[in-house]
């Protein structure tokens, strides 16, 4: 019986994930918990910066081409897109909290941090912060999730600590825990995976989207 997984990140990144994971014969089932809105940004502002603070591979996305320019980020995936555009990675962290370490270390750098508006942690103060862009939580489950959600899902994979709350909010609304219970949520990271352990026993903590995806192929492994 093929194994159900749940996606929710923002469509575009569930996107990529989907094609990552078509050929191993999951049940996937897509239910974005977040969406990213761009804002207007001057791109001169960086000339006053020679290194660059990236969290996200969706702020990645939407930089343009430098030959210049050095970047801190969080993600592999983040540091291929960067890579791929001609920024410098001086390093590549698998969570905000060791880039922040990194960072203090390095306190005569002069960087800047594009971030979303909603964040859960700050960079020293030798790194100045713009937002690039707004998120946007999802408010409500529609009847078809809802319904799909009651049947149980097998893997359910979290990417941040705000979605992870979000997520439980929108179960808890819905009388949907008992349904999950013997789900197993696949987190990016112990501050997620500490979201959502007092709610289910079944949590396999990742360190980095990689090691996710390298968790998701060894059960597809066990299951042929």
């Amino acid at each position: 019986m093929k194994k159900s997984i749940l996606l929710t990140r923002a469509k575009s990144a569930n996107l990529i994930l989907k094609e990552k994971l078509l050929s191993y014969g999951f049940d996937l089932f897509e239910c974005s918990l977040i969406e990213y809105k761009l804002l207007a940004f001057d791109i001169s502002i960086l000339n006053k910066y020679s290194e660059l603070v990236i969290t996200s591979s969706f702020a990645a996305n939407n930089l343009p081409n430098t030959d210049n320019m050095c970047a801190w980020v969080v993600g592999e995936n983040t540091r291929n897109i960067l890579e791929k555009k001609g920024y410098k990675i001086k390093f590549c962290a698998p969570d905000a909290i060791t880039l922040k370490k990194e960072l203090q270390k390095n306190a005569y750098i002069k960087a800047i941090y594009l971030s979303g508006d909603n964040i859960t942690l700050e960079m020293p103060s030798n790194v100045s912060r713009i937002i690039f862009y707004n998120t946007i939580y999802k408010e409500f489950f529609s009847e078809f999730e809802i319904q799909r959600l009651s049947q149980g899902i097998d893997y359910i994979l979290l990417y941040s600590e705000n979605s992870a709350k979000t997520f439980l909010q929108l179960l808890l609304e819905n009388g949907l825990l008992k349904n999950l219970e013997n789900s197993t949520m696949v987190t990016i990271s112990s501050k997620v995976a500490n979201v959502v352990k007092g709610y289910f026993k079944n949590i396999k903590n990742c360190n980095g989207s990689n090691q996710i995806i390298e968790f998701l192929e060894k059960i597809n492994d066990k299951s042929r």
